[in-house]
């Protein structure tokens, strides 16, 4: 069985915003005739837009790659052996975005979401496998990650 899970976006939500406002404006360039300049400001954009990053694990070879996907069309990543890991945990993770305005005023936004991690032999997180916006279903896809792959559950000191 394959598991894909995408994790986030690299470039955040204030460049995504920009990049769909960069791709409207390419579009416009383009149907106003200016061809090149269109073409190169709707790439940007489509790189900022629909890049991501993501987790693929192969239960069946038993292993796993961490991937980023280019343009949401192309995969890049290696696959390891998932016998470097011991186990799965969950952490907490706080992401917190600001943005100053031309006339000093900052607008942040303050985010919690739930990753699930994989641990490596010296019991410390290594990468997230999965993002969950609420506690109770983490939980669930801890278990169920714990079952698929055959490794135990272990608590992260914060």
């Amino acid at each position: 069985m394959k598991i894909d899970n995408r994790i986030e976006k690299p470039f955040g939500k204030t460049a995504v915003f920009v990049g769909v406002v960069f791709l409207l404006t390419g579009t416009g360039m383009l149907l106003n005739g200016a061809v090149i300049w269109g073409i190169l400001v709707v790439l940007f954009a489509a790189l900022v837009v629909f890049t991501n990053s993501g987790i693929e694990i192969d239960t069946e070879k038993y292993e796993v790659r961490q991937y980023n996907k280019w343009f949401g069309l192309f995969k890049t990543g290696k696959w390891k052996s998932l016998r470097a890991y011991i186990g799965v945990t969950l952490v907490p993770i706080t992401t917190r975005e600001s943005m100053a305005s031309w006339s000093n005023r900052v607008t942040s936004n303050k985010k919690t979401d739930y990753r699930i991690y994989l641990v490596n032999k010296s019991r410390k997180p290594a990468f997230a496998i999965k993002t969950c916006p609420t506690r109770e279903k983490a939980q669930n896809s801890l278990d169920e990650f714990s079952i698929w792959l055959k490794v135990p559950v272990f608590s992260v000191k914060r």
